[in-house]
């Protein structure tokens, strides 16, 4: 038989190994000790020129940033995002336009016990438009009950997994048990970092990692060895796993606006967040955030902003994220009102794991009741863009 007939056969157990043997879920790591910081910095460019008065051109730089904290007692978040947009049309006469934003947001939710599901909660906002007359703040706090358990660990532990038995390291099932000891052995990374040193502590780390693979009886030749120290090295450190979580919580209470945007003060209100996610199998991810806020000074305002995206890793290097961000607004004054959606599509491309390329395709529908102010019809956006991860 000619060799190029037999060279599929060869790889077809390759193949086999290749696919995962685990029966887990990521809704099965419930550990709510975990940690992660991301942070971003984002770069679009649209040009055009021929067939109008003068070029016209439209930059917009985003920044934004990530921390989130979670333990028995105490879970809290911190998100930071900055944006700015510098365009030119193409009628003739048209001058640069430069609009600027920052939000900042923490919120911090303290259980009021170890095993409880019920906490109590404080937060704080920050908002700076520049064409606004004043930066806008606001605090609030109350109760909630509910909790969302961070299972990148495990995601990444799959990852690995996947690779190691590519190239023949792994052979064999693995436990439930194993795989959940894995992935709170990743979860200790800061802690092992902090014990060895930022040079020393990756072989004590992947040691670790190895010991409980050998005891499971999974790998070849009893040992990881270099190769599998490697292909380990490149899943945690080279490419990206974006982050998955399940679970649901549910706030609610008051707020008081210090300042809003016009200069007023002192406008309290009644505020509730609803939060869920949940992945589909080990690659996809659907995050579910709504905000509603009423307030309760002169004519009760309405505010209600919902979140919905599902991300989808379609390979190591290639994520695909959908995303429709959803703004109702109601005011006593005709200019408060306003229905906005914007659904987005991207495709993201790891080009190392902290540089990737994004395609994205973006459709938003405004409706605010002021005619020929630029946003009476559906907009169609599509454009490249290069994405670097700070952190």
């Amino acid at each position: 038989m000619p060799l190029a007939r037999l060279r599929p056969l060869c790889l077809l157990p390759l193949a086999l190994l290749a696919q995962p043997a685990a029966a887990i879920r990521l809704t099965d790591y419930l550990e709510p000790e975990s940690r992660y910081e991301q942070a971003f910095l984002l770069g679009n460019f649209n040009s055009r020129s021929g067939n109008q008065d003068q070029t016209s051109y439209d930059l917009t730089l985003r920044a934004n940033y990530e921390h989130n904290y979670s333990s028995l007692p105490r879970t809290w978040q911190l998100r930071l995002d900055g944006a700015t947009d510098i365009s030119r049309g193409a009628e003739r006469g048209d001058e640069q336009q430069e609009t600027s934003s920052a939000n900042a947001h923490l919120n911090i939710d303290n259980y009021f016990a170890p095993d409880s599901r019920r906490f109590w909660f404080g937060a704080a906002d920050a908002g700076y438009l520049s064409d606004a007359d004043d930066p806008f703040f606001k605090l609030g706090g109350g109760l909630g009950v509910g909790r969302v358990i961070d299972a990148t660990p495990l995601a990444k532990v799959l990852r690995f997994e996947e690779e190691l038995r590519a190239h023949g390291i792994v052979r064999g099932p693995i436990s439930d048990a194993t795989y959940l000891a894995l992935a709170r052995l990743v979860a200790r990374q800061d802690e092992f970092r902090a014990r060895y040193g930022e040079d020393e502590y990756k072989p004590y780390w992947f040691a670790a990692m190895e010991e409980l693979l050998r005891v499971e009886g999974v790998l070849y030749r009893d040992r990881l060895g270099a190769a599998g120290a490697l292909y380990m090295d490149r899943v945690l450190f080279d490419e990206s796993v974006s982050v998955r979580e399940h679970g649901w919580l549910l706030r609610g209470g008051v707020g008081l606006v210090v300042r809003d945007f016009h200069g007023n003060k002192g406008d309290p209100s009644l505020d509730g967040v609803y939060e869920y996610a949940r992945p589909f199998g080990w690659r996809g991810q659907l995050i579910e955030r709504l905000n509603v806020s009423v307030l309760l000074s002169g004519g009760n305002g309405y505010l209600l902003g919902n979140t919905l995206s599902y991300t989808h890793e379609l390979s190591n290097r290639i994520d695909w994220e959908n995303r429709w961000e959803f703004t109702f607004q109601d005011g006593d004054d005709e200019t408060d009102h306003l229905i906005s959606h914007v659904v987005t599509s991207t495709f993201h491309y790891y080009l190392t794991n902290r540089l990737n390329l994004d395609a994205t395709v973006s459709v938003t529908r405004v409706s605010d009741d002021i005619e020929d102010n630029g946003n009476d019809d559906t907009s169609v956006t599509t454009f490249l863009g290069v994405r670097y991860r700070l952190r």
